[in-house]
């Protein structure tokens, strides 16, 4: 979030020019490594799996049994008090706030489809369940307190994005408009991409909070789609002056064409 300000910061002004690329560099960078660290950890997690073997897990009121071809393991229920499931997995969780440990045991390793509903059972008489709301023979309906927080939060997050398409639209309006403001003006077409692009991204996040939840996806769709007109006017403003990227100013000529001018 600093390096992203620091940005669009650096990209305002007349000085934009003489932003380091080492900023620009630092940014691309630090999303990448974001992007890659979880599945080189995940791929490692896999290759240490790979190397034990096939794991047999038994569960009974004693506790669990795990056993692998180079090893043995049993763990008492005190260690993992509570568990989630999801429609392939129990995932037994440690007590601690982050869940640093855990048990994964797959659905697929059941002998018969009714061992799902035994295993559950078990698990329940031992362990409080961490998510009610998403197992599948749970009421998934959530309840009225989460449902106003997530509309509150789709609606701010909408919110935000209209605004920065609308910060965008009016950044570059002395630009666009030469017969109200005549002369040379600021190159403003750079932030305002910017800001175009958070707006999207403001509006994607919306959509991936409620895209669960069958009632609020549909009236979120909606919002996001007049959101999403007012970007599509801001683009359509903004993308002419774009090939000015690197300039201090600009000017529309008569046939709606932008001249670039560096001082």
């Amino acid at each position: 979030m600093v390096t992203a300000v620091g940005v669009l910061l650096s990209t305002i002004g007349d000085g934009h020019r003489d932003t380091p690329w080492h900023l620009y560099l630092a940014l691309v960078a630090f999303v990448a490594f974001m992007t890659v660290v979880p599945r080189l950890q995940a791929r490692q997690l896999h290759r240490l799996s790979e190397r034990q073997g096939d794991f047999r897990a038994v569960v009974d009121d004693l506790g669990i049994r795990l056993t692998t071809a180079h090893s043995s393991a049993t763990l008492d229920w005190h260690l993992y008090p509570r568990y989630a499931e999801t429609p392939e997995l129990f995932v037994l969780l440690s007590a601690d706030k982050s869940a640093v440990g855990v048990v994964v045991l797959p659905k697929r390793g059941l002998s018969n489809p009714e061992g799902a509903g035994r295993l559950r059972a078990i698990l329940d008489r031992h362990l409080v369940r961490a998510d009610a709301a998403a197992a599948p023979d749970a009421d998934r309906t959530p309840s009225r307190g989460r449902a106003i927080g997530r509309g509150a939060g789709v609606v701010g997050r909408l919110l935000l994005g209209l605004v920065l398409f609308f910060f965008a639209y009016a950044a570059v309006q002395k630009a666009a408009d030469p017969d109200a403001f005549p002369g040379l003006q600021h190159n403003n077409a750079p932030v305002s991409a910017v800001a175009l692009i958070l707006g999207a991204l403001t509006v994607a996040g919306a959509w991936w909070v409620v895209r669960r939840m069958k009632v609020m996806r549909i009236v979120t769709a909606v919002l996001a789609a007049a959101v999403l007109l007012v970007g599509g006017a801001a683009l359509y403003r903004i993308g002419p002056m774009l090939h000015c990227w690197g300039s201090d100013r600009i000017a529309r000529g008569p046939d709606g064409d932008y001249a670039c001018y560096d001082f």
